[in-house]
Order: C-alpha cells, then sequence, then structure tokens
C-alpha cells in the first residue's frame, strides 16, 4: 500500500509554479520559434531537404493560422463594405466591364458580324478598348492573355483597314489610344520545353537603326513574319538581320522591306549571341526597375505566356495575372513582383497587371521597396515583403454572386458594344458608364470562363475582381500587414505564460463542477480575449498578428499545466481511493469519487450477474494446509478477477472459493450479457492454461462451476452505516446463484439464464438444458449452457449437439423410446453428462407415463 503524501502545501504550489514555467518555456519556445523562423510563401517550394523539412514544420503551424487570418478578412471586409454604404456617394476608382452570361446570349443573337460565336475577333476588343477610352476611362486592363496568333478575320471593315490580319487591327485599335492598355501575361515556375529549332542557314539585313528602341520595332516585324531576328551592334548603330532559307528568299523579304538589294549572308554560329527571340522582345517592353530590392529573394518564374509578337508595342504596359495560392488552394494576396530568369545570374523583374495600372497612374516605370512598403512612385505605396507578396485587403466580407466580388462597380460588356456599334453607326451611345478618370478592366466572368480563384471572401472569385481589388489597394496606399516575426515570437511566449498562470491560479477550483466550471471557463476567456485582440488590431491597423500560435501555446501549457495541478492536489484523495481499490473495483472508486450519488441513490438498470464456484472445494479445504490453501485461493481469485476486469466486469465479493461478478453497472453497457459470456470462457482458458502448474504445486486438479443471469437488477451501495457495498441485488441475481449450483445436477460446468442466452446469442453458441420453474414463481424459465464462441465449435462438438437436439426434440413431444435411444448414443458416443440425465428421465416415464398436461417443466432445485 502506498504512503501518504507528507508534502506541504506550500512545497507543492513550489513544485507546480516550477512546473508551469517548465511549460511555458517549451511551449513558447517551440510554438514562437516557428513562428519567428516562418519560411516566405515563395519559397516554399525551393528543393533542398534542410529548406523541405523547414517548410512542413511551417505548414504545420500556418494552415490553422490561415484559417484565423480568412476570419479576420471577413469581418474586415464587412466593416468596409458598411463603411462604404454610409457614404453617400463612394468613390469607384476601378470598374469592371464583363463578359458575363446575358452579353454572350445578346452576342449569338446579334446580326453584327463576328459577335455570335466566342471568343469574338480581337479586332471588337480592340474597338471596346477604344470606346471605353472614349467614355473617359483612364486606363484599361484587358484580363485576357493572347498568346496564339489569331484564327479569326476581321469581322467589320469599319474598324479595321482592307487587307488587314485580325492582330494587326487589334494592336492598331490600341495604338491609337498609346498609354492607356495593359496587356496581361502569365508565368509559371517549372521551364517549359523549348519549341524545335528550325534551321535559317542565311541571314539578310533590313535595316540600320541609331538605338535599340528603333531596331527592337524593326525586330517585331521581323518575328511576326515567323522568323528569326538578330540585332548585331556595328560601332554606335544597330543593325536588324532576318534569318532566311536562301538569298533568294533573302532579296525578296528585303525587297518587302523597302530596303532594296539587301545584304544576304550565311548564318554563323556567333549571329545566336544577338538573336532576339518574341520572349526577348517582351521582357525588354514589361520590366521594371525596383530599387532597394534583392531580386534574388523574388519568385524565381521561368517559363512566361505573353501576347502573340504582333500584338507586342510601346504604346501598351504588360503586367502578370497569375495567381499565387497558399497550400491550401486559397488566393490570400497577390505576387506584384517575380524575377524572370532565363539564364543562371540573369534576372527580370516582371509587374503584376494591378502594379503596372498603379505605375501609370502614378506617371513613373520605377519602383522603390523600403521598410516593408513598395512605393509607386511619389503617390501611391502599398504593404509588401521582400519576396514581391502582397496581402489583398478586401471590401467586402463575402464575394456574393456579383461579377464585382461585391466590392467593384461592374458594366455589362454588352452595354459597352451597343455604345461602340452605335459610333460606328453615327448613332449618339444610349449608355452613360460614368468612366470618367476611372480604370477599367475588361474581364470574361460568363460560365464558361476559367479564371475564378479561391479567396478568403469566397471560393469562385472571379480572377478580375481579384486583380481590380488588389489595384485599388495600391490606389488607396492600403493593404494588409503581416507583423514582423519577433512581435509573433513575444506574443506566443506571452499566451504560453499566460496559460500557466490561469492553470496555477485557478487549479485549486478543480475541486466542485462548479469550480471546474469557473477554471476552464477562465482559460477560454483568456483564449477569447487574446484573439479579439488580434481582431481588433488588424480591423483597426490591417496589421496580422499570429493567431494560431500563441493559442495552441496557452492551450498546450494549460492543459499540462492542469494535468500536474490536479495530479499533485489529489495526491491525498488519490492515497484514500487506493486504499479504497483494495477491496472494490478502482473504477467503482473514480466514479464514487467524481459523484457521490452512486453511493446514496440505487437504481434499476438491465445488468448480467455471474457466480462461480470451486467444485469440491470443502474436500479440497480439508485435504490442504491453511497457509498453502490461502496462497492457492490467492492466485485463482487474482487470475478469474483479471479475466473480469479485463471484460469490463466489476467483482462484487468474494465468498471463500466463490466469485461475484456483474457487467452494466457502473459504466453502462448494452453488451454486458456479451461480456459476462466473454469473462467466462476467458476463465474456462485460463484455468486450463494453469492446471498443470497448480496440480504440480498443490496436487490437486481444479475445475469450477459457474452461473449466469441477465435482467432488471438493483444497483448501487447498500449495506448499514457501520459497513456497505456497491453490489446488485434481484431475481436476477438469485437465479444466477441457482445456475452456478445447478451445473452439479447437470454434470455441467457454465449455466445460463434465458435473457442472457437471446441476447448474446449472435456471438456465442448456447443449447438448451432445460426448462425449469424457481421457487416462487408460476412462469416457468429455460436455461442454457454456454459451450463456446461462434466460430470456435468443434466438428465433434457439432455432431454431438445435432444428436442431442434431435433427442431433446423427441422427448418434449413425448416421443420417449425414440429420445432415449438418441440420448443413449449421446452419453455413450460423446459422453454427454445432460444426454445421462435425460435418458434417466425417459426410463422412467417409459414406465410411468406423465400426466396429459405435462410440459417438460422442471422444479429448480435450492443450491
Amino acid at each position: 500500500m502506498q504512503n501518504p503524501p507528507v508534502q506541504s502545501s506550500g512545497r507543492r504550489f513550489l513544485k507546480r509554479l516550477g512546473f508551469a514555467l517548465l511549460q511555458a518555456i517549451v511551449f513558447g519556445a517551440v510554438f514562437g520559434g516557428l513562428m519567428y523562423a516562418r519560411v516566405p510563401r515563395t519559397q516554399l517550394e525551393v528543393e533542398g531537404a534542410p529548406q523541405a523539412i523547414r517548410a512542413r514544420l511551417a505548414e504545420w503551424i500556418e494552415s490553422p493560422e490561415r484559417i484565423t487570418y480568412d476570419f479576420r478578412v471577413r469581418i474586415l471586409g464587412e466593416r468596409l463594405q458598411r463603411q462604404r454604404a454610409r457614404e453617400a456617394k463612394a468613390p469607384d476608382r476601378v470598374v469592371m466591364v464583363t463578359v458575363d452570361d446575358d452579353t454572350l446570349a445578346n452576342a449569338r443573337e446579334s446580326d453584327h458580324p463576328g459577335l455570335p460565336s466566342y471568343p469574338w475577333p480581337r479586332e471588337i476588343i480592340g474597338g471596346m478598348t477604344r470606346r471605353l477610352v472614349q467614355e473617359g476611362a483612364s486606363l484599361v486592363l484587358l484580363d485576357m492573355v493572347f498568346p496564339e496568333l489569331s484564327p479569326r478575320e476581321c469581322s467589320t471593315r469599319q474598324l479595321a483597314a482592307e487587307g488587314t490580319s485580325d492582330d494587326t487591327a487589334f494592336r492598331e485599335l490600341l495604338n491609337q489610344e498609346p498609354g492607356r492598355t495593359v496587356m496581361a501575361f502569365s508565368w509559371s515556375v517549372p521551364r517549359a520545353s523549348l519549341p524545335p529549332f528550325r534551321l535559317w542557314p542565311y541571314r539578310v539585313r533590313l535595316g540600320i537603326h541609331p538605338g535599340q528602341p528603333q531596331a527592337r520595332a524593326q525586330a517585331q516585324t521581323v518575328l511576326s513574319s515567323q522568323r528569326p531576328a538578330f540585332l548585331i551592334p556595328v560601332g554606335n548603330k544597330v543593325e536588324v538581320w532576318a534569318g532566311v532559307e536562301d538569298e533568294r528568299e533573302g532579296q525578296v523579304l528585303s525587297a518587302q522591306f523597302g530596303t532594296g538589294a539587301g545584304v544576304v549572308q550565311e548564318r554563323r554560329a556567333a549571329d545566336d549571341a544577338w538573336r532576339v527571340t518574341p520572349l526577348d522582345l517582351f521582357v525588354s517592353l514589361a520590366e521594371v526597375e525596383v530599387e532597394g530590392l534583392d531580386p534574388t529573394r523574388l519568385l524565381q518564374v521561368r517559363t512566361l505566356q505573353h501576347p502573340v509578337v504582333p500584338l507586342l508595342g510601346p504604346q501598351s504596359l504588360y503586367g502578370a495575372v497569375s495567381g499565387f495560392p497558399d497550400p491550401d488552394g486559397v488566393n490570400r494576396g497577390m505576387l506584384h513582383l517575380v524575377s524572370y530568369t532565363p539564364r543562371e545570374g540573369e534576372h527580370h523583374v516582371l509587374p503584376s497587371m494591378p502594379l503596372a495600372a498603379a505605375m501609370k497612374a502614378a506617371g513613373t516605370r520605377k519602383l522603390r521597396y523600403a521598410n516593408g512598403r513598395l512605393q509607386v512612385g511619389d503617390a501611391y505605396s502599398v504593404p509588401m515583403d521582400e519576396t514581391g507578396f502582397s496581402l489583398t485587403r478586401w471590401d467586402a466580407g463575402d464575394a456574393g454572386r456579383s461579377p464585382g466580388a461585391s466590392v467593384i462597380r461592374y458594366v455589362r460588356a454588352w452595354n459597352v458594344l451597343i455604345n461602340l456599334f452605335d459610333v460606328l453607326e453615327d448613332r449618339p451611345p444610349r449608355s452613360d458608364h460614368d468612366l470618367e478618370g476611372r480604370t477599367v478592366i475588361l474581364t470574361n466572368t460568363s460560365t464558361y470562363a476559367t479564371d475564378y480563384k479561391p479567396t478568403p471572401i469566397g471560393k469562385a472569385t472571379p480572377g478580375g475582381a481579384v486583380i481590380a481589388q488588389a489595384l485599388d489597394n495600391i490606389l488607396l496606399s492600403q493593404g494588409i500587414t503581416r507583423a514582423p516575426p519577433k512581435v509573433d515570437l513575444f506574443a506566443t511566449v506571452m499566451m504560453a505564460f499566460v496559460g500557466a498562470a490561469i492553470a496555477l491560479i485557478f487549479s485549486r477550483n478543480f475541486r466542485s463542477a462548479f469550480g471546474a466550471f469557473i477554471y476552464f471557463s477562465s482559460g477560454a476567456l483568456a483564449g477569447v480575449g487574446y484573439l479579439v485582440a488580434a481582431v481588433y488590431v488588424f480591423v483597426q491597423d490591417q496589421m496580422w498578428i499570429a493567431v494560431a500560435a500563441p493559442l495552441l501555446a496557452m492551450v498546450g501549457t494549460f492543459l499540462l499545466t492542469t494535468i500536474y495541478a490536479v495530479r499533485t492536489e489529489r495526491e491525498i484523495r488519490d492515497f484514500v481511493n487506493h486504499a479504497l481499490g483494495r477491496y472494490v473495483s478502482p473504477e467503482v472508486a473514480r466514479l464514487v469519487t467524481r459523484d457521490l450519488t452512486l453511493l446514496v441513490r440505487p437504481e434499476r438498470r438491465q445488468m448480467s450477474v455471474y457466480f462461480s464456484d470451486i467444485e469440491g472445494f470443502t474436500r479440497l479445504s480439508e485435504q490442504m494446509e491453511p497457509e498453502r490453501l490461502v496462497q492457492f485461493l490467492n492466485e485463482y481469485l487474482t487470475v478469474m478477477t483479471m479475466a473480469v476486469r479485463s471484460s469490463g466486469g466489476q467483482v462484487d465479493k468474494y465468498i471463500g472459493d466463490a466469485v461475484m461478478a456483474f457487467w452494466g453497472a457502473p459504466v453502462r453497457t448494452d453488451r454486458h450479457a456479451h461480456l459476462a459470456c466473454e469473462a467466462a470462457l476467458k476463465m474456462r482458458a485460463v484455468l486450463v492454461e494453469r492446471q498443470p502448474h497448480w496440480e504440480k504445486t498443490y496436487g490437486h486438479r481444479i475445475q469450477f462451476r459457474a452461473g449466469i443471469n441477465s435482467g432488471e437488477v438493483v444497483v448501487g451501495d447498500m449495506g448499514s452505516d457501520l459497513k456497505s457495498n456497491y453490489t446488485v441485488m434481484g431475481d436476477a441475481v438469485n437465479l444466477a446463484s441457482r445456475l452456478e449450483g445447478a451445473n452439479k445436477a447437470y454434470g455441467t460446468y457454465m449455466l445460463v439464464g434465458e435473457n442472457t442466452a437471446q441476447l448474446a446469442r449472435d456471438a456465442y453458441v448456447f443449447r438448451e438444458v432445460d426448462r425449469v420453474l424457481v421457487k416462487g414463481k408460476t412462469v416457468a424459465t429455460r436455461i442454457h449452457e454456454l459451450l463456446g464462441r461462434h466460430g470456435e465449435i468443434a466438428p465433434r462438438m457439432q455432431e454431438q449437439l445435432a444428436v442431442y437436439e434431435q433427442a431433446l426434440t423427441s422427448y418434449h413431444q413425448r416421443r420417449f423410446d425414440e429420445a432415449l435411444a438418441l440420448f443413449e448414443r449421446g452419453t455413450s458416443e460423446y459422453q454427454d453428462p445432460v444426454a445421462a440425465v435425460y435418458a434417466g428421465r425417459c426410463r422412467r416415464f417409459l414406465v410411468t407415463a406423465p400426466a396429459e398436461d405435462w410440459d417438460g417443466v422442471y422444479a429448480l432445485e435450492e443450491k
């Protein structure tokens, strides 16, 4: 028996204090360290084992953190949406023109050439773009990538000159509004396979220019003819050469370019150093300069999908529309800057479409990064980390069903088309779209569009709305700023100590139900308080402070300190419970400690009760010395009790060699009959296993008889003021005791009542032994023998049961001669003791037949 605790309360408090501080340091260091060493989003896919391990650890803590971030984004968005609704006239800095389902439906019914089928000819897109500028738009963003030549022809000569290709018409229409359009491109990190290289054995000189800009303009014309271009410096000038198949083709091409008899030379391997590809041309038009930013920290992209060569021109700007989702697939921000790295050590910084539009609005092509913000000239700035990633501040809590994602005003493209054709047909425009001084995004939001992105405010937010909201953030110089790692580290460590303090201060209240409620409520209030503070900072200052790591650190410290505090505070009561456990089940002791009503309020309950008794124990006790008898009983009762408890049962008492146990209390279960049968079979198996040892040690073979019955009993603490016991009472208990004694009359070892057999018949095999009438009862009941589990009955036993069932049927049908023959077969062939009992009855009935109202019921004798 363990000794009672002797430590003073003061010493126990100091131990709890030390443990609490240790847990706060451990949890604060672990979770805070993960936040402090968080991996930038753009570096999660960087190859290398150390980085991969860091990324996995970071994702483990960032995943729940992103959930709390989305929650705060929606709260902030709802507040901003209400604020906009209160304003008399909310400023619409950005307007979306949407090619939606209504637009496509109207276009299909239109008689204008090119409109019935989508995608429309590009000249129509160009005409719409020019019309938007004429209606006052300061800039038009084309949220459409055109990476291939147009397969369409010009649909109307009102927009394009005779013989002009669709792409050329598109470019010419854009050039009529120079600097007023932003074209889209996309990027990806994996390197795409290079297209097959066609050999051009000759080159022809098409022009000599004073500088690179003029030379690149002519090179674009060469590239548009699907042939390579070379810009070869000669002194202070640049020569433009084109690849050709032979000298004749060179002269023809030279004539087309108006250079007369061109110079044609064989192409040399050294010429490839001066070759200009469509990608080189595009990069020269799109790249920007950023002061104060290391391009190696940006996401390194290796593949670009840009507008086809005829659409490239210095009169337009270019911006990326690629999404950059987190590992869970949600787009929470935008990469405003990426680095295109065609070759090792070469970096070209490319902007996003919103950033390109903001640079145009600010009248600059140079950017500056400082103090966690990207400065766009002197006009705008936006929070951005050193990897080029900027979190988006949404001005709504839910994207809803609006193409503008509930935050941006939108105009249907069909209304713009109507105005376009009205002007072309010399009619006044029908609609005033109020676009003066606003930036317009032309995008596709129809059900055929694929550019829908999951965002914190909606699982299917239109890609154009994502661009629009990011641009609006820049134009307002607002956005979400993530707290520095040291701030998150401090918050995590602080909340770890808060959890320790709460557990330490309120642990003494844990002794009652109300105290436990106060205890856990205090911890919950601390967590909710921190969450409310984090939400307040987010809404007021647009600052993202970590929530998941601090709360996890607090909960971890709180729980472990709670467990330790409760354990040390209950040392004295644990000693008492241990002492009680010597006489009653530890489960009962734990439940009584938790709920004292078990002692004072007995209740009726469906349960199963078990009695067992060692066969011939009186003779055994007379032949063994008392000391050895006690030693044997201790061993026997220990293994029997282990079998009971392993099946979830409760040993009620020992009466000498007898064991009384029950199932279904104090823990309720509907499988009490199954558990009782399982325990009985386990006891039989233990007996067989231990039999050689006991026979060798004590010189006797041991057998026990058992009775099991199920039914309604009264269970609870019963007894006197001087002594009580957690036990069961009732008719079901009495019958179980009688069944144990009845084994001797039938030569069996495990008899069960009818209720038990019915409840457990799906898992165990029983055979009917008799129909009996218990003394004091008026209704007969059947008793059964437990034979084993389903699937474990030997073939010979199955044969014996078949013979027995046939004999029992004949017996109850009063065919006693037939039954006698079968029972005698069971006795002689299978040594069945129950068959021997029935054989004796049959012989008596053959001499003296039973009464006419005989129903086969026998009176069950007292134990």
